[in-house]
């Protein structure tokens, strides 16, 4: 499972042009994926959550290091 280090989801290329987060839309809370944290750890040690944003066009999940830089970014649009 190759993940990849980004400064922030924008970065990533998954999120679209145009979405933006809804406010109280978010929910963190830790990695308990022992296998996925282990690769986050070589990616960059320290502290990960996994992270799911509501927006306006659909919800980011990602994992997020305590630096700020995010990784396995994923989008999923809400089909209206």
């Amino acid at each position: 499972m190759p993940l990849y280090l980004y400064p922030n989801v924008y970065a990533s290329g998954s999120v679209p042009l145009g979405w933006s987060p809804v406010r109280g839309g978010t929910v963190k809370y830790p990695v308990r994926n022992r296998a996925v944290m282990r690769v986050l750890r070589n990616l960059h040690a320290g502290r990960w959550q996994k992270v799911i944003k509501k927006g306006n066009s659909g919800e980011v999940h990602y994992f997020e290091h305590e630096s700020g830089q995010v990784a396995g970014v994923k989008f999923f649009s809400v089909n209206l």
